[in-house]
């Protein structure tokens, strides 16, 4: 951990040597590795879609989404992902000043926080969720390897709810629209987990079809029906609906389950994908 000012909160990197290597080498080389075997059609993604899991599992899926990433001139990266134990609507950002990697802390872009923070009464400073929650932390060391001058504004969604969904989307719309050139918006959802590979490959294939047709109103809708597992479709939802997003060109850029790791024998198969959304023209 760098050595910050005494009063200034840093949010521990707490899934470190369990969902990723803590040792800084061991992981720069395999950030750099997953990085190296990536390979987007394009860059210059303004937002993507990543999973969260350990590195075995989705490590490759992310790098393919922040590879896109690439080839812009990045100052500020928005994360949002879900609060899986969700206790209603509200959108969590950080009391922390700092979020810990162990490839070097990375600054929290504390005024756009405030900024947004005072947007609407949706919003509260809370580092309690933040702590609780791993899908923000395992995409740090791909921020910090691509783009580590970055500063960081997390957001953990709480609720399906429309109003949380437009409350961010607006808040995003009102304090970063002119900035979208130098602004990437990152949203973590793992697609589907079911028992049974069909169901769960079948859920996968209805959400990622959604998101091309830019039908945010339709993941919600999966998510409040329970037809839909994916733990993020509020994170999703809000991206989308953001006018930020609006003139884009969605891509899918792979795919994976967790198979790949466990077998077919696993009591529960999960479904990864990395999207993009490119400028349009």
């Amino acid at each position: 951990m760098s050595n910050h000012e005494v009063n200034e909160k840093i949010r521990e990197a707490i899934v470190a040597g369990i969902f990723y290597a803590d040792e800084p080498e061991a992981l720069q080389k395999a950030i750099d590795k997953v990085l190296a075997a990536a390979k987007p059609l394009r860059d210059g993604a303004i937002a993507i879609l990543t999973p969260h899991a350990g590195f075995a599992y989705t490590g490759a899926i992310q790098a393919l989404a922040w590879k896109a990433a690439c080839g812009r001139a990045v100052k500020r990266v928005v994360m949002i992902a879900p609060h899986h134990h969700s206790q209603g609507s509200k959108i969590y950002l950080p009391e922390s000043r700092f979020f810990q990697s162990p490839l070097g802390d990375i600054p929290v872009d504390i005024e756009i926080c405030d900024e947004i923070e005072s947007c609407g009464t949706l919003f509260e400073i809370n580092d309690i969720p933040h702590l609780e929650e791993h899908a923000l932390e395992v995409q740090l060391p791909f921020m910090k390897r691509l783009f580590p001058d970055a500063t960081l504004i997390p957001m953990i969604a709480d609720g399906n709810e429309v109003s949380a969904i437009l409350a961010v989307a607006r808040a995003l719309d009102l304090v970063l629209g002119s900035e979208r050139e130098t602004t990437l918006i990152v949203v973590s959802s793992n697609l589907s987990s079911s028992a049974a590979n069909f169901d769960s490959a079948r859920q996968a294939d209805q959400l990622l079809d959604m998101i091309c047709q830019g039908d945010w109103h339709g993941v919600i809708g999966n998510r409040e029906q329970r037809t839909s597992t994916a733990c993020g479709c509020n994170a999703i939802a809000q991206l989308m609906a953001c006018t930020m997003t609006d003139g884009t060109e969605v891509s899918i850029l792979g795919r994976s389950d967790s198979r790949l790791q466990d077998g077919d024998n696993a009591d529960r198969i999960v479904h990864y994908a990395a999207a993009a959304w490119y400028p349009g023209g």
